[in-house]
């Protein structure tokens, strides 16, 4: 490493990541369940991408007035799952013991734990509709 004189220290242009950190962002083991009334669908990181609304062709298909069509995607990206809304209204996340966040306009959210996710509209306890989401073993 090379140090100027502000203290900065620049890194060399290749830097050696263990073999065990690279298989732990790329774990295709990986899944994450996903719970709409009462039935667990699970999308693993080896899929492409995973894709709620209100359409048919979705992979999970919701009964919300206020959801869009296509109204959010899940991916797996670099050890982590991100769900990435793409809707009208909004997609509401609130992970286990924190406040809710809302996602638009393509905005992004990684998802961690276990928590739920709401479809155009806040969360509120209760709510039917409500995803609920987990990872297991992280």
């Amino acid at each position: 490493m090379q140090s100027s004189d502000d203290g900065y220290n620049e890194a060399s242009p290749t830097q050696q990541i263990s073999a065990e950190r690279v298989r732990a962002m790329y774990d295709l083991s990986a899944r994450l369940s996903l719970s709409y009334e009462g039935v667990e669908h699970w999308f693993t990181a080896s899929s492409r991408v995973f894709v709620v609304g209100r359409n048919l062709d979705c992979d999970l298909v919701v009964a919300v007035p206020v959801a869009s069509r296509h109204h959010a995607r899940f991916i797996y990206r670099k050890g982590k799952f991100v769900v990435i809304d793409q809707s009208t209204n909004g997609t509401y996340v609130q992970l286990k013991g924190n406040d809710q966040v809302c996602l638009l306009n393509g905005e992004e959210f990684p998802l961690v734990g276990e928590g739920v996710i709401s479809l155009g509209r806040p969360v509120e306890d209760g709510d039917p509709h409500l995803i609920h989401f987990r990872i297991p073993g992280r």
